[in-house]
């Protein structure tokens, strides 16, 4: 058997991490999964294979009986940091819509490296209508679904534990256990990940890291 790269073992870690987080919170036994192409590239989804690892697959989110099916997608691509063995996100997609097939969204957290167009590299985008809105974009072409929201930018952008904790405080779906149980979980997985976009904030700007070091008191 062929050794699993780096690459691929950091992925399918990550694949389990966010599938433990999914269903410890608002689902039911939801596993993403990670598929790696031509060792350089990871992709982490529901439902992916090797052969087709760009879908969008939804899968459902807990709620109260009576109350409106939400569901939920997630991709990521990944790849390695160069010179380095860290795991690198370089598209993530979060949705939420009314249908499993993900066609009726209602918004969408966005993060593509490197954004060629003009728009910042994370957003939201709200599928929503208003009249007010439409008078303001009058003339631009655009309705508010097609308003890219920034949310942090590339190192302090939205995670999808921040997600998460949005459907559950704005009551629109129904978590597993009490409150303590699933902010304990968010709360820890959400402090790995700004320590490690912090660590990587610091190796980028390291000279202005040790300044500010330079000024704490011991």
């Amino acid at each position: 058997l062929t050794k699993p790269s780096r690459l691929e073992t950091k992925a399918a870690e990550f694949a389990d991490t966010l599938s433990e987080v999914l269903n410890s919170t608002l689902t039911v036994g939801v596993r993403l999964k990670a598929v790696t192409v031509d060792g350089k590239v990871a992709f982490v989804a529901n439902g992916i294979t090797q052969r087709n690892y760009d879908r969008d697959q939804g899968f459902k989110l807990a709620r109260e009986r009576g109350r409106c099916q939400l569901h939920m997608s997630v991709f990521y691509a990944l790849d390695a940091e160069p010179e380095s063995s860290y795991l690198r996100v370089n598209t993530s997609l979060v949705k939420v819509a009314t249908d499993i097939e993900m066609s009726r969204e209602l918004l969408h957290f966005d993060y593509e490296r490197d954004k060629g167009d003009g728009y910042p590299e994370a957003h939201m985008q709200v599928c929503a209508a208003s009249d007010d809105w439409d008078t303001a974009l009058n003339g631009t072409g655009k309705g508010v679904s097609k308003l890219h929201f920034p949310v942090g930018g590339r190192r302090f952008r939205p995670a999808l534990e921040d997600v998460i904790e949005f459907l559950i405080v704005e009551n629109l779906v129904r978590p597993h256990g009490g409150a303590e149980a699933w902010r304990r979980k968010l709360d820890k997985r959400r402090d790995e990940f700004r320590r490690i976009q912090l660590a990587a904030a610091i190796r980028e700007d390291a000279e202005f890291a040790r300044k500010v070091l330079a000024h704490l008191k011991p």
